[in-house]
């Protein structure tokens, strides 16, 4: 008996051949099939099949039950994005779109390209909220979902060569900075849930990290982690190049490398080196500067929200 196939974009994402760049939203087919003579003999039945299959692959959306958007026009300088454990919520005040964009994605602002001027310029307050035992990889993706839904956002991945740092030990006989040494804490009995982070009496954090914008205080810090850090900080991809196993105890303090915003907190040293020469000095190591292959996300299309 002949049977015709109906086609339908899901929200599943495909992988593309290597080089090829991939978009979010352009979603591999998944094909509902309904027998011809079927829906001949009971058309009725042949379509309510056919919506309940579309209904099922939109479903696997990760969506937020219930969501608000709105243009902040406050002229606030402070920013705020919070989604606390738990509880299912994600709350965004006076948030540049493009600062909601790398939270959704999870990457630096140097990742992301394209997009109309006004990315940068238009505010926004988001309100989500999501089944209470929703992970932080769920809210994210709900996020996804919202921008597609409100914004139109229409984004694909591609690779271009751009400047790269690689983190390396400093010094030829790879002897580590007076800030920085191999971690001994045993971080499983370090501190109860809920208890203050332990330190040690220089106030060298143990099993935690603490930063703000001109310091960086860790216990059992991989490099992995440092290069992960300094990337953002930086403002470029740094890869860990060390070779240096485990967990660290490190304190650094640099000046940032931008500006702070209106009201932020001014350093605590105004004559604290460069995150360049204070890596060197303190810990050690340093940012080999070079070049390779780095994954961007692209925006293709964007619209102003639709508000809520």
């Amino acid at each position: 008996m002949a049977s015709t196939e109906r086609e339908q974009d899901t929200p599943e994402r495909k992988s593309n051949p290597v080089g090829q760049p991939e978009t979010t939203r352009l979603r591999p087919r998944a094909v509902v099939r309904v027998n011809a003579g079927a829906m001949r003999a009971q058309p009725l039945v042949g379509v309510l099949c056919l919506i309940a299959g579309i209904a099922a692959a939109r479903g696997q959306d990760a969506a937020f039950e219930i969501a608000s958007v709105k243009i902040n026009t406050s002229g606030a300088p402070v920013s705020r994005m919070t989604a606390p454990d738990g509880t299912g919520r994600f709350e965004a005040t006076n948030v540049p779109v493009r600062m909601l964009i790398l939270n959704a994605y999870g990457i630096p602002g140097f990742q992301l390209v394209g997009g109309p001027s006004w990315v940068d310029s238009l505010r926004v307050d988001v309100l989500g909220r999501g089944a209470a035992n929703a992970t932080r990889a769920e809210i994210s993706a709900m996020v996804r979902t919202l921008l597609a839904e409100r914004f139109n956002l229409l984004v694909r991945r591609d690779r271009r060569e751009m400047p790269v740092f690689a983190l390396v030990v400093a010094r030829t006989d790879r002897r580590l900075g007076p800030r920085m040494q191999a971690s001994t804490a045993d971080c499983s009995t370090a501190a109860a849930p809920g208890a203050p982070a332990p330190q040690t009496a220089s106030g060298q954090l143990l099993c935690t990290t603490r930063m703000s914008p001109s310091t960086i205080n860790a216990g059992g810090m991989t490099m992995a982690r440092l290069a992960q850090t300094l990337s953002g900080i930086v403002d470029r991809v740094v890869t860990d190049e060390t070779k240096l196993p485990g967990g660290y105890d490190l304190q650094l303090s640099f000046t940032p490398e931008r500006t702070p915003p209106p009201g932020a907190q001014p350093p605590a040293d105004p004559d604290a080196p460069s995150i360049f020469a204070a890596l060197q000095e303190q810990l050690g190591l340093k940012l080999d500067a070079r070049r390779g292959m780095v994954e961007m996300l692209v925006i293709d299309r964007i619209d102003q929200p639709k508000e809520n």
